[in-house]
């Protein structure tokens, strides 16, 4: 699996609904893929000053030792297909070079690219939101 930065930022806000994937996280629900470059963003979007002051630094900076530690590593080698934003190529990438079942973004415009969708499909990596994806745990993990 990967998790969209948009998630993790949720989760530090203390967002109700992304609360549960945390939870999966932690209790290895789930094995998931990360990258270096999606790291620094994830470190630069919750020191932004508009988050930093509502998000808990000493949450944050253990949540990247989560990451750091408990996620799969990969080295970004894949050029991915073009999206609407090109800010989701490294987000892309991971997942097909981490061979990803599924990325979980909040990100609507991201999911609506019934293009991307179709080639992300070729992948064999699915797009879903946070609700989709917790009722695919639940389904799964019981």
């Amino acid at each position: 699996m990967f998790i969209d930065t948009n998630i993790w930022i949720r989760i530090l806000l203390k967002g109700r609904v992304t609360l549960p994937v945390l939870e999966a996280f932690t209790e290895d629900k789930f094995q998931l893929v990360m990258s270096q470059p999606l790291m620094e963003e994830l470190h630069l979007v919750w020191n932004r000053p508009r988050l930093r002051e509502r998000i808990d630094a000493s949450q944050a900076i253990r949540l990247e030792y989560q990451l750091q530690h408990r996620a799969i590593w990969v080295e970004l080698e894949t050029v991915p297909p073009n999206c609407r934003d090109f800010k989701d190529l490294p987000v892309l990438a991971t997942a097909i070079d981490g061979e990803a079942e599924m990325i979980v973004t909040g990100d609507d415009d991201f999911r609506a690219d019934d293009a991307l969708r179709t080639i992300m499909v070729a992948y064999g990596i699915q797009l879903l939101g946070v609700n989709s994806f917790l009722k695919y745990l639940d389904e799964r993990c019981g």
